[in-house]
């Protein structure tokens, strides 16, 4: 895999979409490490990184480790344009346990929060910060990795599902890396950004 490269200016900032600190990594056994109040940010080749290929698809968005029933919080202001079944059999996953997307759109693009119970619903509109879910155990067995925590994926204007990224396809063109918008997360933490 290339190395990825990201713009030096975003047209939009996010805030932290957990109420934890970010900390970029690559390292996919991070988790051991981070102290309290912290979860990782991965980054190509850690498996919960935009764009890595896995067992059959590549990877569509970013997974940010966080304890069953954390507060999920828009990182912008926007719509819930659509909250679905995410993952377990109802959403014909039945290999994970069920959990639900919420989708929101706005200035850039639809958000989508996966792995969570939503605390919204479908035609609210949010505000940046306001809390639109809970981190929900999305893994059926323990396997000494962490077993909750939000996906996160950035799509295109307009996109109300969430397609799946099959190793042996393009790129879905709705499918955006939200990596650039949570790296100014790691940029500016929660602390740092409530100091006068």
């Amino acid at each position: 895999m290339q190395p990825q490269t990201f713009p030096l200016e975003l047209p939009v900032t996010w805030r932290c979409p957990l109420p934890l600190r970010l900390v970029a990594t690559a390292e996919s056994e991070s988790f051991r490490e981070h102290p309290p109040g912290t979860t990782g940010l991965p980054l190509p080749p850690h498996p919960g990184g935009f764009g890595v290929v896995r067992r059959h698809h590549v990877h569509e968005g970013v997974d940010l480790y966080a304890p069953h029933g954390t507060a999920v919080f828009a990182v912008e202001a926007g719509e819930v344009v659509a909250v679905v079944p995410f993952t377990g059999p109802l959403a014909g996953l039945p290999w994970w346990l069920d959990t639900y997307a919420v989708l929101v759109e706005g200035p850039s693009g639809v958000v989508v929060y996966g792995e969570v119970t939503p605390t919204v619903c479908a035609g609210a509109a949010v505000a940046a910060g306001e809390r639109i879910g809970n981190v929900c155990r999305v893994l059926r067995h323990d396997k000494g990795r962490p077993t909750s925590m939000l996906h996160l994926e950035l799509h295109a204007p307009g996109s109300r599902t969430c397609p799946e990224w099959l190793d042996t396809e393009s790129r879905p063109s709705v499918l955006r890396d939200p990596t650039p918008y949570l790296l100014t997360c790691c940029a500016a933490p929660a602390d740092l950004l409530a100091q006068p």
